[in-house]
């Protein structure tokens, strides 16, 4: 491998292990042994961690934007919305893209620099998403908003949301659970009130 191949390699899997374990916990150590390289090698290649974590936030934005650009092809409006929204749901899963999303958006909160690039990549999704639908900006807003919300759902509790319980038919009494009572059956009839005690005298 060249040494072009060698530094993609190495920030394809420092994306997977920044998007499992978020930029603090990851160490250099780690993303240096899965990618076969030795650490001194990676810090040839990259002067820093927070190097690594930019260039691995680079090729996140970058494979996302292709894979929405790819899915929505030669269509348009609603149509290439929906195309894109499917081909980024397939990229939400643990060391996806999106995941690394998550650890972007969540180092940049104590980072001028990452909170730069978490800026500027995010607008790079506005616009692929913008250029590939033609759609206006509240339509756009509303998009990333339910990815966000898939993001989130994934990152706390991986699989669908719990469903909602149904509500009750119109015309159908509500039972509610009722205290047991000496006959098992009968609702316990409500404490009379106390009298009040006569005034020592």
């Amino acid at each position: 491998m060249t040494a072009v191949q060698r530094r993609e390699a190495v920030v394809r899997v420092a994306v997977e292990v920044f998007a499992r374990e978020g930029f603090h916990a990851t160490t250099t150590t780690a993303i240096a042994d899965l990618a076969g390289v030795s650490q001194p090698y990676l810090f040839r290649l990259f002067d820093s961690k927070r190097a690594v974590f930019l260039a691995a936030a680079e090729l996140a934005t970058a494979d996302a934007a292709r894979a929405f650009t790819a899915a929505a092809g030669d269509a348009d409006g609603v149509a290439a919305l929906r195309a894109g929204e499917r081909a980024w749901r397939r990229m939400v899963g643990a060391g996806s893209p999106f995941a690394f999303q998550w650890q972007l958006h969540a180092a940049a909160a104590a980072d001028p620099v990452i909170r730069a690039a978490a800026a500027r990549h995010w607008a790079v999704l506005w616009r692929t998403v913008a250029a590939a639908t033609g759609l206006p900006d509240p339509a756009l807003a509303a998009f990333f908003g339910r990815v966000l919300l898939v993001g989130a759902t994934t990152a706390l509790r991986p699989g669908p949301p719990p469903t909602a319980p149904r509500p009750p038919r119109p015309g159908r009494a509500v039972t509610t659970a009722t205290a047991p009572t000496g006959r098992g059956t009968r609702a316990a009839p409500a404490p009379a009130a106390a009298r009040p005690r006569p005034a020592a005298r």
